[in-house]
């Protein structure tokens, strides 16, 4: 039996379009189940919003997140099954004509000179061989906020499954709010470096809290999960019971001198999507959800923000404490890690800047192409700790105020301090969602940066967190700290 690459591309473009913007049953089954579970009231706010945002994605199409990720396809093919023409190939089309036609964005670039791909092609293709005359394909898009907090780490046999269980619980401690949790923790144990690395990325695939069919291991499971819901980091790492949403362990044999473990997080925005071809048709793996019509009545937390005017004042800032949150009405600059690069150069050579920095706010974002109808595509934070080696140096030029999620550096939080700025978090993973508090959008600065150039946003009702106050204090550790005293074992 025969199959185009005509074919596989069509296929492969479906199916990156629906991952972006559909998650998948189980998981929306059991995301839904953790706010009764969640103890903390901002953690409970943090997933009525993650609730909210999936379904304004699927009623809109919008994507789930901004980061559309980079494309991870594994592929089993039947040895029965002839492809006429190159199988790769046809996927990386798939993936460019889908990234084009889904109004995805693209976050691929050469890990050197960081020109961007273009398209989102190529894709990171894992093919095995299998018995029979089938294909089955499956799109995991991993957004690189999750995917910076995963690792690889070659442990003594001696470490044992004590030392498996620290390693893991000190990664997602080590990441906190960084990769937008609460999600999955894929783990891969034994095999080599490359083998663990690609059993974690395997196992989240897994349906969500089903367990290895190995006891042993699924005791594992259960025992890493309850370590990490432990630690009380919580939705988006502001304080709670709900961390990890499953762990999904697989294992390989291994050297006898050698125990390599990877860790690979992956955040609530938890996509992906299958097609399996046989009998010569296509049947794709998807579902009603179970998210309902009424989602967007879960939200109330806005009767409890202080409203702020924009661009910001040294009083209004000076009045703002960790934990405030805040609906920001007014304009807004962007600007991710290559923008930044920029305007430090600029400065450095006597340039003038493309705005006036003085009291302004940057939101590091790189927002997903505007369909027809918007201003704007998804448009949620990308992670902060990117930005702290120029914040200080936009502190110094005036920047009031910057946002975007996940923990800052000591110097940055230093340089908050001094300067007599603020430090806000919105809602990681909630593109869409964030896209209704956008009014306009124009490019300003830098457009052959695609979406890390600089644009000009004006923002109603757009919600925000107070991280780090200009006293220095941290939100993350404080509302961890809460919620362990509020929910001593």
């Amino acid at each position: 039996m025969n199959l185009t690459e005509r074919e596989i591309t069509s296929i492969v473009s479906r199916l990156i379009q629906i991952a972006g913007c559909e998650l998948p049953h189980d998981f929306e089954t059991v995301l839904l189940a953790s706010r009764n579970r969640e103890g903390s009231q901002t953690g409970k706010r943090m997933l009525d919003i993650i609730v909210e945002n999936a379904g304004i994605a699927r009623r809109t199409g919008l994507p789930i997140c901004q980061d559309t990720g980079i494309d991870v396809v594994f592929v089993q093919i039947g040895q029965g099954l002839d492809i006429e023409g190159d199988l790769v190939r046809a996927i990386n089309e798939g993936v460019a004509l889908g990234t084009a036609e889904g109004r995805l964005r693209c976050s691929v670039c050469d890990p050197i000179t960081r020109k961007n791909t273009g398209d989102n092609a190529p894709a990171v293709v894992h093919v095995e061989q299998i018995a029979g005359d089938y294909l089955k394909i499956s799109v995991l898009p991993k957004g690189c906020g999750s995917e910076n907090m995963s690792t690889v780490v070659m442990l003594p046999p001696s470490a044992g499954e004590d030392g498996i269980v620290r390693a893991v619980v000190d990664q997602v401690r080590k990441a906190g709010p960084n990769p937008c949790p609460p999600g999955i923790i894929g783990i891969g144990i034994g095999g080599t470096m490359e083998k663990a690395a690609l059993l974690a990325k395997k196992a989240l695939l897994r349906p969500v809290g089903a367990k290895n069919s190995r006891s042993d291991l699924a005791e594992l499971e259960e025992r890493i999960s309850v370590q990490i819901n432990d630690l009380g980091i919580g939705p988006l790492g502001l304080g709670g019971s709900v961390t990890s949403l499953g762990v999904a362990i697989e294992v390989y044999p291994c050297h006898i001198a050698s125990l390599p473990l990877a860790i690979n997080i992956q955040c609530h925005a938890a996509r992906h999507c299958m097609a399996i071809w046989t009998d010569g048709s296509w049947q794709i793996i998807r579902s009603r959800s179970s998210l309902g019509n009424d989602v967007q009545h879960l939200n109330t937390f806005k009767d409890s923000a202080f409203h702020i005017n924009l661009p910001l004042s040294e009083s209004v800032v000076a009045d703002l404490r960790a934990g405030d949150w805040v609906l920001l009405n007014g304009v807004i600059y962007t600007g991710r890690d290559q923008t930044h690069r920029r305007l430090v150069e600029m400065l450095d050579s006597g340039y003038p800047m493309p705005i006036d920095l003085k009291g302004q706010l940057i939101y590091y974002v790189g927002p997903t192409p505007a369909p027809p109808g918007r201003p704007v595509g998804s448009a949620g934070p990308t992670t902060s700790y990117r930005m702290d080696a120029y914040t200080p140096r936009m502190l110094a030029e005036g920047v009031l105020a910057t946002m975007g999620k996940g923990m800052r550096s000591p110097e940055v939080r230093a340089s908050l301090k001094k300067y007599g700025a603020v430090y806000f978090a919105t809602i990681g993973g909630a593109g869409a969602y964030l896209a209704n508090c956008i009014k306009s959008c124009k490019l300003i600065a830098f457009p052959e940066l695609g979406p890390e150039a600089m644009y000009r946003m004006q923002v109603k009702d757009f919600p925000a967190i107070v991280i780090n106050d200009i006293t220095g204090a941290d939100f993350y550790e404080i509302a961890i700290e809460q919620h362990k005293t509020l929910y001593k074992h």
